[in-house]
């Protein structure tokens, strides 16, 4: 059985990280979701070079970490110690950079050479990484709804994973938010974004709005979409920032179908990459931006001229369809 067909057989699966990964650069979405995912071999090696993430990448990861551990300690009545917290940061920080290694010895035994990904990461760098991810934290123990968790005036609340799976048709989506609470009628559900941007677009709102549909199928929620309120709290521009805005069955149904053409446009990549894994066919990143912080930049077409990368890839796709016609 082929790796495609290995795939199209068994459940899909939808995330925003998935979603906005294949949105940036549907090459690296194969790569790192469109094989099979064995454990070891050669498809493993792919999907680690693909979780490979930049220092500060890292230290949002962390930040985000140690917040929802904060929750989790006032939840378990545990007692917290405020002066461990920059090593609590350093130690997540240096843990996935130590994690990282082996993927870069992957990479350049590939490639016969040294990774570009291979940087010497100097102790002052992670003390700056420290510094930020300690004062943003200190930042959102102000923030609400978290500072109203901890003074004692939201009172029924709780902290979800985000690998929790709700099903849609075949789908396994990952749509859990990470903090839910409950003001009289009306149930709230948030979720950390380190990094976000202050008017989020349609495709972004509907994301969010697709938490409801974790949310309508849990034991002691509300049954209908118009008594949530969907929030994000995000940094942005120095500081925290929240929002929220109330569901709708509306908005519900639009973030079903945005999935289901989601999973369309997945279904998509997968043909057109063929029996033989033609990789030439997937489309190269949007941005080079994009390129600077992905782990197959040492492999990829795209990771050393993306411009002239998309223009070669034009290029064969013509020449491909001229002999198809001929």
């Amino acid at each position: 059985m082929s790796t495609i067909n290995k795939w199209a057989n068994r459940p899909k699966r939808w995330s925003i990280s998935r979603r906005n990964l294949m949105n940036k650069c549907p090459r690296a979405w194969i790569l790192k979701y469109g094989f099979g995912r064995r454990q070891g071999g050669f498809n493993q090696h792919l999907r680690n070079i693909s979780d490979w993430s930049s220092t500060w990448r890292l230290m949002q990861r962390s930040l985000r970490g140690v917040i929802i551990e904060r929750l989790t300690a006032f939840s378990n009545d545990k007692v917290w110690i405020e002066r461990d917290l920059a090593a609590k940061i350093r130690h997540r920080i240096i843990g996935a950079i130590e994690r990282q290694k082996s993927v870069i010895d992957v990479i350049e035994t590939r490639i016969g050479g040294t990774s570009t990904l291979r940087n010497k990461i100097k102790r002052k760098e992670i003390d700056r990484l420290v510094e930020i991810a300690c004062y943003r934290f200190h930042a959102v123990m102000k923030s609400k709804p978290i500072v109203d968790i901890l003074q004692g005036r939201i009172t029924e609340w709780y902290t979800f994973s985000r690998l929790e799976v709700t099903g849609l048709d075949k789908f396994n989506l990952h749509i859990s938010p990470d903090l839910v609470w409950i003001s009289g009628s009306t149930c709230h559900l948030l979720r950390f974004t380190v990094q976000g941007v202050s008017n989020p677009g349609d495709d972004k709102r509907l994301e969010n709005m697709a938490m409801v549909m974790w949310a309508t199928v849990q034991k002691g929620l509300p049954e209908y979409a118009e008594r949530y309120i969907v929030e994000n709290l995000f940094w942005n521009r120095g500081r925290w920032n929240r929002w929220s805005e109330r569901c709708s069955q509306r908005n519900l149904s639009d973030a079903i179908q945005m999935i289901r053409k989601d999973m369309d446009a997945m279904i998509d990549l997968h043909n057109r990459l063929g029996p033989s894994c033609d990789l030439s066919q997937i489309p190269l990143a949007n941005n080079k931006r994009t390129c600077r912080t992905c782990g197959h930049r040492d492999t990829c077409p795209g990771g050393e001229d993306l411009v002239r990368a998309r223009l070669e890839q034009s290029a064969l796709e013509m020449a491909k369809a001229s002999n198809l016609r001929n």
